[in-house]
């Protein structure tokens, strides 16, 4: 009997060493980062052949506008977005935590009064302690550890997404916000000359050198410009609460830096080695995000595949209980085969089911790569079209301007019209808003080309306070 109970340990023991062995691998499909022929061919290497990253991380500092570096800085700390954003990475992080881990160790105490019919009551307690530890032979549990810490990347690279579209709202708002206090100007000053203007046409009336209808249409020019006046007015306080919300403030109360409008429209130049189209598959988040969830699909498949084969344990308890003079002491040590339930078709079709999963993911992030290659192609086009506008409408407008002065000086020599001076003016007023316009849209633009590039999500800030 003795010999018996020697052999049962060694007996549990070989069995738990042999599963081991013979089960001693992963079944689920091995991670290959997906790839596009064309992106890696043109990759700009540095050395050691690894992709050359953008230098222009700080891309809005272009502009040279310290209003502008301390709106980003701001609004980096305190933007609400951004804020649940972090508050993901730490919820996939603890879930981490969340796998079951491979040996655990569980307890028990009670304590009470213990009887029934026919027996005496009495005094006591009880206790147990348990020991377990899961083998892994077909790689479950790694596969969903490696999904978790996926789900981590995933997490991290869509907070990078939401700074991103943080520093694009704060720039693109702020640049608006220039745009609307610069045309208020230029209306103001467009209202001060038709006002000049209408001086001027009203003493040629009394001279009779000027018609009615000469002296009506100068009023009604001027008219026209007040006119305008309150709707941009309107306009630079919708981006002023545009502003202030994205700082995580309440709108209504501007600060001193967004009321006035002389620090002119913003205005920077993008580098011409801006590293494309290679370098997107580093820079920009969205990618990022599709290529690790595609490596999340991946670790399910094998996790799930896992759970089509046995699962061994090894484990023990003791347990010790005393209630009067009755004490006593049990306990178990051995493997635990677990079998997976038959038939296990509804099992095979989940695996089907990750698979299906990851193939969707693997195209979603190909779809990713070439739709983020054609927004930059279309933002390098934009960008270069909107320079071009720029520097033909500062022509314009000095040209224009030109043609006010010459008029003027036509007038006092009867060689030229009232008319021909309204005609000149309302020129010079479209040139300029003309020109506002371009400065607003290449600001824009540029804005656009660095976001598409992905330049700028993981900036951290510097630290400043308002």
């Amino acid at each position: 009997m003795a010999g018996t109970d020697r052999r049962k340990p060694l007996r549990s023991i070989l069995c738990v060493a042999v599963a081991a062995t013979v089960a001693g691998c992963d079944v689920g499909p091995s991670y290959n980062g997906p790839v596009f022929p064309f992106v890696s061919s043109s990759y700009k290497s540095g050395p050691a052949g690894i992709p050359v990253l953008l230098d222009n991380a700080a891309w809005w500092k272009k502009f040279n506008d310290p209003v502008l570096d301390d709106l980003v800085d701001v609004a980096l700390r305190d933007n609400l977005d951004l804020v649940v954003a972090k508050e993901r990475v730490i919820e996939a992080q603890a879930l981490v935590g969340t796998v079951p881990n491979p040996a655990s160790i569980t307890g028990d105490l009670s304590a009470g009064r213990r009887g029934g019919r026919n027996v005496p009551s009495q005094n006591g307690g009880e206790g147990s302690l348990g020991l377990s530890w899961l083998f892994d032979p077909y790689g479950g549990r790694a596969a969903e550890i490696r999904g978790a810490e996926g789900r981590v990347q995933v997490a991290d690279a869509e907070f990078d997404a939401a700074r991103l579209l943080l520093l694009s709202g704060i720039s693109i708002a702020y640049i608006d916000l220039r745009f609307w206090q610069r045309s208020l100007q230029l209306r103001r000053e467009e209202l001060a000359s038709r006002r000049q203007t209408l001086d001027l046409v009203q003493k040629l009336r009394q001279g009779n050198a000027a018609t009615r209808l000469d002296t009506v249409r100068a009023e009604a020019l001027v008219s026209e410009t007040q006119s305008l006046i309150p709707g941009i007015e309107a306009a630079i306080r919708v981006q002023q609460n545009r502003i202030a919300v994205l700082l995580g403030k309440q709108p209504g109360s501007p600060e001193a830096s967004l009321r006035g409008g002389g620090r002119g429209q913003p205005l920077a130049r993008m580098p011409s080695d801006i590293g494309i189209p290679a370098d997107l598959v580093r820079n920009r988040p969205d990618i990022r995000i599709s290529e690790r969830r595609y490596y999340v699909a991946v670790a399910d498949i094998g996790a799930e595949q896992a759970a089509l084969y046995p699962a061994l344990s090894l484990g023990g308890l003791v347990t010790m209980s005393a209630f009067g003079e009755v004490k006593g002491m049990d306990y178990f040590f051995g493997p635990t085969l677990r079998l997976p339930a038959l038939p296990n078709g509804p099992q095979q079709a989940e695996v089907k089911v990750r698979e299906s999963r990851a193939r969707q993911t693997l195209t979603g992030w190909q779809s990713s790569v070439l739709g983020a290659i054609e927004q930059v192609e279309n933002a390098l086009v934009e960008y270069s079209g909107s320079r071009a506008s720029v520097t033909s409408a500062r022509k314009t407008v000095r040209l224009y301007r030109e043609s006010v002065d010459l008029t003027r000086t036509l007038i006092s020599q009867d060689g030229a019209t009232i008319r021909d001076l309204l005609d000149a003016e309302q020129s010079v007023a479209v040139a300029n808003i003309l020109l506002s316009q371009n400065l607003r849209q290449l600001g824009q633009d540029f804005v656009v080309l660095n976001v598409s590039l992905g330049s700028g999500n993981g900036y951290e800030g510097s630290g400043r306070s308002e």
